[in-house]
């Protein structure tokens, strides 16, 4: 076969086997019980003991018209062949086909025949809306990914995508789809009369659904990422701010993060807290990324906590909603022993939360990671494993994914989930 996942679970027909204590001549015929069109595939003949040479015949009757593969073959060998590829005017039907296999010379004359399907490739498709719900007017930017057996992306034609209003009715379709590098972009504006409810998307056997609501207010959660530690001597503290809305979409917005020392005392003064906000937009991966000075704070005077606390909102730019998060940093005169590494800043109660600690704890000085929880609007979660080592090039790579899928998000119909994970 032309395919590694066709090879992994190939069902092999034999078609004959002579051996005994005298030397007579033996063969074996193995080919795939499944081939697909277009790619043909491969058939493996082996001989033992032949008296004289061999003439091999290899027939596949169906409607593709597949010409014959002759060749002759003599002594004890082993011969692979590959099957001829389907005219370019054949159409990809499922049909049981025939296999006949013709064995001539010496004291070989062997005809046989073996049933096979012949089918077309499955192709595994995803269709992915830019939103999970939309106002009247706005346009529906929607994507579908074409994988074939091999999990490569498949530029093979698209039967017609189509959309169904809340009714069933059908209110676009697209000809002459061709995805280019296994993706295909399209939309669907929706009109300023458009009916409410749920809209459905289908292709290859598959569909996608999505909502047109009368007003519509995303939802997103704000992700800050700060040292779990600082040391007086660091120059900058690095800050990471970012959002994502629950289609997965990057956020588009404003973005305030402010970074504060407090005082251990005062609490109304003007020296009550030390602060540096700074203001920006979120880039096009919805992230915004700064380094703050140390020096607008105070590191050496007692009356300050050894503490950061930092707070980031995020500002839609659509509907205006607001959503903050905040987390704290903590300051030691030097590299502490015990340090935590590789942890993550949030965590999931349904999954293992796993980090490395760096030395040995002492019990005098306790600290632990600042963890956030899981939000309680999250609908799906999805966790790669870090590597531990740089990964080979162009080699096979085992990687450790956890994943929990909502199953009221779902679906109570469905039967199966498809995961595909896209590593560049």
């Amino acid at each position: 076969m032309g395919s590694r996942a066709a090879l992994s679970c190939l069902l092999l027909c034999i078609l004959h086997l002579l051996a005994g204590a005298a030397a007579w001549p033996s063969y074996m015929v193995m080919f795939p019980y499944v081939i697909y069109y277009s790619h043909g595939g491969k058939v493996h003949i082996q001989f033992m003991d032949l008296d004289a040479p061999v003439r091999v015949t290899l027939s596949l009757i169906s409607s593709h018209s597949i010409p014959d593969v002759i060749l002759e073959q003599m002594g004890n060998s082993s011969l692979q062949l590959d099957w001829p590829l389907f005219p370019s005017n054949s159409t990809p039907t499922e049909e049981v086909a025939t296999v006949h296999v013709v064995i001539r010379g010496g004291s070989l004359w062997v005809s046989k025949y073996r049933e096979v399907l012949l089918k077309a490739p499955d192709l595994w498709t995803m269709i992915q809306t830019d939103r999970a719900a939309y106002m009247r007017g706005q346009t529906v930017k929607f994507r579908i990914l074409c994988l074939d057996e091999d999990f490569m992306p498949s530029d093979s034609k698209t039967t017609c995508p189509c959309a169904q209003d809340p009714s069933g009715k059908s209110i676009s379709r697209w000809q002459d789809v061709r995805p280019r590098q296994g993706i295909t972009d399209l939309s669907l504006p929706l009109g300023r009369d458009a009916a409410l409810g749920t809209y459905t998307i289908a292709t290859e056997g598959k569909n996608h659904t999505f909502e047109v609501q009368r007003s519509w207010k995303p939802r997103f959660k704000v992700l800050l990422q700060l040292p779990s530690f600082v040391m007086e001597t660091d120059e900058k503290i690095p800050l990471h701010v970012c959002g994502r809305y629950s289609s997965g979409k990057p956020f588009q917005g404003e973005v305030e993060v402010s970074l504060c020392q407090f005082h251990k005392y005062l609490s109304s003064s003007n020296e009550s807290a030390r602060c540096v906000v700074l203001e920006g937009q979120a880039e096009r991966n919805g992230c915004f990324s700064t380094q703050v000075s140390m020096a607008a704070f105070n590191l050496t005077s007692s009356d300050y906590a050894r503490w950061f606390f930092a707070n980031a909102s995020l500002v839609d730019e659509d509907t205006g909603k607001m959503k903050s998060v905040t987390k704290s940093c903590r300051i030691f005169p030097e590299m502490p022993e015990d340090a935590f590494r590789n942890i993550n800043g949030f965590h999931n109660s349904e999954m293992p939360y796993a980090g490395m600690v760096m030395g040995a704890l002492h019990a005098s000085q306790p600290y632990f990671p600042t963890l956030a929880p899981r939000l309680q609007d999250d609908i799906n979660f999805l966790k790669i494993h870090r590597m531990k080592t740089t990964p080979p090039c162009s080699q096979p790579l085992q990687i450790h994914v956890d994943y929990n899928f909502n199953e009221k998000f779902l679906g109570t119909n469905l039967q199966s989930v498809d995961v595909f994970f896209l590593v560049s």
